[in-house]
């Protein structure tokens, strides 16, 4: 799970990129957990209970505690540099202060949803929560695969055969069961005997993928529409 804290003083700005979020959990899903707050002191005093996040959206321009003062007792008081900052501003000019927390990244006001989101994947990439292990068992042995190395998976009846970067094997293995564990790492489900690893896909055709090595594979007719609408959605967060 994916910890995301959002704070801003303008109730509209956090329940908008909170929605952003979400949304985008729902349609690639991302397992993510969200708290919203609406003030600094609101953030820190959480913080300092032991409560921990993965990514934090931090307005800076706020009442009392701003998001620059946050950001610096999250790094120097409490010596957290490994949560991730994007700060948030409908000002500009705030290169030099921002140094010291050294920020993932700095988003405009009005928001932009792309640059929310290309924030969260990088957030998730430097965390190497996008990566992950699959495991599945032959006889009495366990086998580990790195998500990333992962091609597809193809149905042959009460077995599966895992095709990975490094060669293939096969297992038994139920197709809807190992789609439950992959999905949420952009996997995509393109006909009831195929599972692809989207970031394995170089090219899309109407009715086939062709995979980085060289398979084709088809995309069955009853499929066509939801793969063409996924392949969009993520695409157009990239």
């Amino acid at each position: 799970m994916f910890r995301i804290a959002i704070c801003d003083d303008e109730q509209i700005i956090g329940s908008q990129i909170e929605n952003i979020l979400l949304d985008y959990s729902e349609r690639t899903s991302l397992e993510i957990d969200i708290i919203v707050f609406s003030s600094g002191e609101e953030l820190y005093k959480y913080m300092e209970s032991s409560h921990t996040f993965d990514l934090i959206y931090l307005d800076i321009e706020m009442e009392c505690m701003n998001g620059l003062e946050v950001g610096k007792k999250i790094r120097n008081t409490m010596k957290n540099h490994k949560t991730d900052i994007v700060y948030i501003s409908g000002k500009d000019g705030y290169d030099r202060q921002l140094f010291d927390v050294q920020p993932l990244h700095f988003i405009p006001k009005p928001i932009d949803p792309n640059k929310v989101i290309e924030d969260l994947r990088l957030a998730m990439t430097r965390a190497d929560k996008l990566g992950g292990i699959f495991a599945y068992k032959k006889g009495n042995e366990s086998h580990k695969v790195p998500i990333k190395d992962i091609i597809y998976f193809e149905s042959l009846g009460r077995e599966t055969r895992i095709v990975t970067v490094k060669g293939e094997d096969i297992f038994y293995g139920v197709m809807q069961n190992i789609f439950e564990i992959v999905r949420k790492y952009q996997f995509i489900k393109i006909h009831r005997s195929y599972i692809v690893n989207y970031n394995h896909i170089s090219i899309f055709r109407y009715e086939e993928v062709i995979m980085s090595n060289q398979i084709i594979l088809p995309i069955s007719q009853a499929k066509r529409k939801e793969i063409k609408d996924i392949q969009l959605s993520i695409e157009q967060e990239e």
